[in-house]
């Protein structure tokens, strides 16, 4: 329930301050109980125009729900039971391929999932559409799944890792979410494509040589990924990426896609419409 109620509250906090930041004048301040029904509204709104993220969301709510009611020895057994180890890899790829995306290692990782869809995952989808939004998902996580897969069989062919790597735990979402992030990439004003893409390579590539785990390099491949798959977002079809966009200089805007970014313009002076 305390991650469920922290999640509602990210989406609540993300549309509040989307509503502040609208705002012309400080008392425009609507009362309390009226700006929260507001708010609300607008924050269901914003889940339903993202039904895959938020529907994806929920069931690792529900994943969540059942391994926080074993003991740890269990929730343990049933996390290595759904990972994309070497060993399921040769001998169930594709019940795991698909399984251990909707498997989260912990609580923490729900509340964190829930930031980063909400930042990420849902403004794209917003963007591209469902369809595409789940196709990008899905590149980077079997992709990068797969590759990683294959660069450990190598290494194990030439003694570079230990041989308990065959069974190691790997699940989560977080190689789809990083193919999505790059593809986001595109979806940017061109003035913030290089930074915000520099931003990520240089974060994954710094994880990938200060951490010891095969996982960083899975989420460089799924960002390698989602940067090659340019032509499921080139054509944004739905809405606009975040309604906080409503807020942003129109320079930082995308004016290449078809979309139009609906911002008001300035009412004359004197209240004359």
């Amino acid at each position: 329930m305390a991650v469920t109620a922290s999640i509602g509250l990210i989406v609540l906090a993300g549309l509040g301050v989307d509503r502040l930041l609208s705002l012309r004048r400080p008392q425009a301040l609507a009362p309390t109980r009226a700006l929260w029904l507001r708010t609300r509204r607008r924050s269901a709104a914003y889940v339903r125009s993202a039904p895959a993220t938020y529907g994806y969301l929920a069931i690792l709510l529900v994943t969540g729900w059942i391994l926080a009611g074993m003991s740890d020895a269990l929730a343990d057994r049933l996390l290595l039971a759904q990972s994309t180890n070497l060993h399921h890899l040769g001998h169930d790829p594709l019940r795991v391929l698909v399984s251990s995306a909707f498997w989260a290692p912990g609580a923490h990782d729900l509340v964190i999932s829930a930031v980063l869809f909400t930042l990420v995952l849902a403004p794209v989808e917003r963007r591209i559409g469902s369809l595409r939004t789940v196709g990008l998902f899905a590149i980077g996580h079997l992709g990068a799944t797969l590759l990683t897969g294959a660069g450990l069989w190598l290494a194990l062919r030439f003694d570079a890792v230990e041989r308990s790597v065959v069974n190691v735990r790997d699940v989560g979402p977080s190689y789809g979410f990083f193919a999505v992030a790059a593809g986001m990439t595109y979806l940017l004003a061109r003035g913030l494509r290089a930074p915000y893409a520099a931003g990520l390579v240089g974060y994954l590539a710094t994880t990938a040589v200060l951490s010891d785990g095969f996982g960083d390099y899975g989420h460089l491949a799924a960002l390698a990924l989602g940067f090659a798959s340019y032509p499921l977002v080139r054509h944004a079809s739905g809405k606009v990426a975040t309604p906080i966009l409503n807020g942003l200089p129109r320079r930082w805007i995308v004016t290449d896609s078809p979309v139009t970014v609906p911002i008001s313009p300035p009412k004359p002076a004197g209240g004359a419409e």
